[in-house]
């Protein structure tokens, strides 16, 4: 049972059959969040997490990650410890605990400067004080020594900082974090001698963080939690208020202050329950299956009582997306909103053959829903639609765009003055009928046209709850690297000598273009250059970014030269050149670091470097653009600077190091500025909340 909670009470969204978590892959907020749970940052702090780290906040997170956590809560007030660190000082237990443990130090004139900004290296000469490494046995003097043991040993991993650079609060959790899977001086693995199951590089906190969980209970109207709590998640994110509606599921931890609030439910028409009628343990509603996770739903839902297929329920879920209880009458009705990803016909022979129609809703709630429509009707794949369910049954209707514009503020809580409701359900979509969550963070500071928003809603307190958006942050592409495709030119220079068959110095070159005369050799330079002229392009300066453009509409350049070609041509070869730039290819790239083959109908003008990708729901290649190159000089926590010239991250960018014709899968921790050449690709899509570097590619400077 507590494992099954682990990975929501560290508040991270994950597929509910991963129960631990690899510290090194960590994002930062698991990191903060079990900084949270184990005591050493409080919730105001982990929302303020791009705040400087303090060396007094680096000390109460080395106590909290180490045998004193418990000790260092239970100390009172004792006599002064430093100049500047009162008794009384709510970090006086930390800092003492950490200088007499010999993890951090004071200064030479008794102060201990516990507002000071932490920097890398200090930060993980602290952690390997911690882990008991001795400075004399490190290979280097401080901070190179200190950097490089801190980089071998992983904790660096996901810390994009460098050498003199500050940490902010979620550096700081991510460091330690991290360490929970590092060796020991002594070769022990440091998070097993906190009480942690650590298997593999991967961490099972849940013995340590679970404490007292009690739940799930179902609120009604007037219920309160027994205590303040000091951090509240809702729907697994985040949240600032704890209050409860009618029916909304949680949990709460005492010892942890924190409570766990699930709004989601399912609802529709019952149309399988396993393994047995009488005494089910899953429920399939509207084309999604359900684990059973109380008695109370489970004897709902029994044939022995009436309930089963047919049935029209509405679920309310818990963590892992559990079945807590089951609302039926009345009490089931639900009304969602979506897009339409597919809909489709079939045969069916119940009582005579009659043809059913069934549409795929993906919905504000994060849940595709499938609904059997009347089979007359047309619900084409990018539609805006409703799913009302009653005691009756389903239906599906098309609803009217409602939208809204302005710009939300620098937290995402408010659009214009306009607030988000807790717990707000946003998605991104596409004509197509793609669809995504979006969390209302990643859309701080954005301003919305009155076209970035298909429909919206507002709940009883005009604050909006439910929000469509049209394809407004580029998330909904596919990003990667394209590898050489150097053999597309071959084969059309090929295929356009044979073709004509001129010989050399009879050929008309298009206007403004410069040649040989022969076909293979001026169409091998107009459509593809190889990988590696374009990267070195890029570094040298050779290619660019005005001239990008130009490069990658080769696609039109290749047809342009073909009709020159083709001007006085009566062999009728120009069809055949003409079917060829027509018909599909194979683009084997690298994407999320996996290679793969990309199979289109038509060709794409797409050179090497990182191309976005649109697909339909189904997974089929709609569109393939190239991404825009530029050089990075430097690399921030969430952004990056070309110049003058910022540009945002992607929080699940890719990186990857270019060497002798191959891309190799990194992290963003092995590679720098000083050390490589870094050309970032970033979406220029026309996307209002784009525009960011979706890949990153390292060639090193040697």
């Amino acid at each position: 049972m507590k494992q099954r909670f682990i990975a929501l009470l560290l508040a991270v969204c994950i597929a509910c059959t991963m129960l631990v978590m690899p510290a090194s892959a960590s994002s930062a907020n698991t990191a903060v969040q079990a900084a949270v749970m184990l005591g050493g940052l409080t919730s105001e702090q982990a929302a303020g997490q791009d705040a400087a780290l303090t060396r007094g906040q680096l000390a109460k997170l080395l106590a909290a990650f180490s045998p004193y956590r418990e000790s260092a809560n239970a100390q009172g007030t004792a006599g002064t410890l430093f100049t500047d660190v009162a008794g009384s000082d709510p970090l006086a237990p930390a800092i003492r605990i950490a200088v007499s443990q010999g993890w951090m130090s004071g200064y030479t004139d008794g102060s201990f400067r516990p507002a000071n900004p932490v920097t890398l290296e200090e930060a993980c000469a602290a952690a390997l004080n911690l882990l008991g490494y001795d400075v004399t046995t490190l290979s280097g003097t401080f901070p190179t020594a200190q950097l490089n043991k801190a980089r071998e040993l992983g904790l660096r991993d996901g810390v994009n900082r460098g050498q003199g650079e500050a940490l902010t609060v979620a550096d700081g959790a991510v460091l330690l974090y991290n360490a929970l899977t590092a060796p020991t001086a002594e070769g022990q693995v440091y998070g097993t001698s906190l009480g942690f199951t650590v298997t593999g590089g991967q961490v099972d906190a849940s013995s340590i963080l679970l404490g007292n969980v009690q739940g799930p209970f179902v609120a009604q109207a007037g219920t309160q939690l027994p205590f303040a709590p000091a951090a509240v998640y809702r729907n697994d994110e985040g949240a600032a208020s704890a209050e409860l509606a009618p029916y909304d599921v949680y949990y709460y931890s005492e010892n942890a202050r924190t409570v766990w609030i699930y709004t989601r439910k399912a609802a529709g028409r019952i149309t399988a329950v396993a393994p047995s009628a009488a005494a089910p343990t899953s429920v399939t509603v509207a084309g999604t299956e359900y684990t059973v996770g109380s008695s109370q739903a489970a004897s709902v839902l029994s044939s022995l009582n009436g309930g089963g297929v047919g049935q029209v329920v509405t679920l309310l879920l818990g963590m892992n997306n559990e079945v807590v209880r089951v609302l039926t009458g009345s009490e089931a009705d639900q009304v969602f909103y979506g897009v339409v990803q597919n809909s489709a016909r079939s045969l069916i022979e119940d009582d005579g053959a009659d043809v059913r129609q069934s549409v795929t809703v993906a919905c504000t709630d994060g849940v595709t829903r499938t609904v059997n429509v009347d089979k007359s009707l047309n619900f084409p794949a990018g539609l805006l639609v409703e799913i009302t369910v009653t005691g009756e049954g389903e239906q599906v209707a098309r609803v009217d765009a409602r939208s809204v514009s302005g710009t939300f503020n620098e937290n995402g809580t408010a659009l214009s003055g306009t607030p988000l409701a807790d717990g707000v359900e946003i998605i991104d979509t596409t004509a197509e009928g793609v669809a995504g969550a979006v969390r209302p963070s990643r859309l701080s500071g954005v301003t919305l046209q009155s076209g970035d928003v298909r429909y919206y809603t507002t709940n009883a307190a005009g604050e909006i709850d439910r929000m469509i958006l049209d394809n407004v942050t580029g998330d909904l592409w596919t990003y990667g690297v394209l590898d050489d495709v150097r053999n597309l030119t071959s084969a059309a220079a090929d295929a356009i000598d044979d073709e004509i068959g001129r010989p050399s110095g009879e050929v008309s070159l298009p206007s403004g273009t410069t040649g040989t005369g022969n076909a293979a050799a001026d169409v091998a330079d107009i459509i593809l250059p190889s990988t590696s002229d374009i990267l070195y392009g890029i570094i040298d300066g050779s290619i660019a970014s005005t001239l990008w453009d130009n490069l990658t509409s080769s696609t039109g350049s290749v047809a342009s030269y073909v009709l020159r070609l083709a001007a006085d041509n009566t062999t009728g070869a120009m069809s055949n050149i003409l079917g060829w730039l027509g018909k599909g290819a194979s683009y084997v790239c690298y994407i999320n670091g996996e290679n793969t083959t990309l199979n289109t109908s038509v060709k794409y003008p797409v050179l090497a470097g990182g191309v976005a990708v649109s697909r339909s729901p189904s997974g089929t290649v709609k569109n393939m653009i190239q991404l825009m190159p530029a050089m990075i000089d430097k690399v921030g926590a969430a952004s990056v600077m070309s110049g003058s010239t910022r540009y945002e991250t992607a929080d699940n960018m890719q990186v990857y190091l270019w060497y002798r014709g191959q891309y190799y899968p990194t992290t963003l921790a092995q590679v720098n500025p000083e050390e490589y050449y870094l050309i970032g690709w970033y979406d220029n899509l026309g996307c209002t909340a784009g525009n960011k570097i979706r890949v990153l590619v390292a060639v090193k400077k040697d």
